[in-house]
């Protein structure tokens, strides 16, 4: 039995030397093997470049510009009323008959500028009656009014009875320079039925035979 176990111990003692030889063999061979080079470093010819990213353009935002405001007291102000309207006006808020302010109105007429006169001509136009028309007979028959001014008066007539319509066409007619000289023998012809040229004399006759023949009707 004691020679058993001694030869067990030696056993156990040869291999542990096996096991410490076999070590120092390994580490003295890993000692003896040169390290791994590293491993070259790659051209920068050979790296890829980066791929480029489109970037969206940013908006660009402007931003409202307030609106400006015109202060009251930087407004034009309004044209002032002229002084022959003002004139016209005056007459026309009066306490008189019409008869009265038309022959106000035909007064200062000529000393009017034209538009005045053409605004006055309209109200003589509607204020003045049949049996006070003789008060335009002046500026109806003055021919260097300006033409504007004697269409007022001469459209006025178609609205007048057959005697002052008729009397004032003859008139007119006896007029060469009169801007209506021709409108009023072409109306003379229309209601005498006949044309007499320049025999006055003959239109005055044929005139008065067609008032007596309109009355007696």
């Amino acid at each position: 039995m004691a020679d058993q176990a001694e030869s067990n111990q030696t056993r156990t003692t040869l291999i542990l030397v096996g096991v410490v030889v076999v070590a120092g063999v390994v580490g003295y061979a890993l000692l003896q093997t040169p390290p791994t080079p590293p491993a070259p470093p790659v051209p920068l010819a050979e790296v890829a470049p980066a791929p480029t990213v489109a970037r969206a353009p940013v908006p660009v935002t402007t931003p409202a510009v307030a609106a400006v405001e015109t202060p009251a007291a930087a407004v034009a102000p309004a044209a002032a009323m002229p002084a022959w309207e003002s004139t016209i006006d005056g007459i026309l808020r009066l306490n008189v008959s019409q008869g009265q302010m038309a022959q106000m109105l035909i007064n200062i007429l000529p000393t009017l500028p034209e538009d005045g006169q053409i605004e006055a001509a309209n109200h003589i136009a509607n204020l003045l009656p049949d049996a006070d028309y003789n008060a335009i007979r002046p500026l109806l028959l003055n021919s260097t009014l300006p033409e504007s001014v004697l269409s007022v008066f001469f459209t006025d007539l178609m609205n007048r009875d057959d005697p002052t319509k008729l009397n004032a066409f003859l008139d007119i007619a006896q007029i060469p320079s009169h801007p209506f000289h021709s409108e009023a023998l072409s109306d003379l012809q229309i209601y005498v039925g006949d044309d007499y040229g320049t025999d006055w004399g003959k239109w005055k006759s044929a005139v008065t035979q067609y008032l007596k023949t309109a009355n007696a009707q």
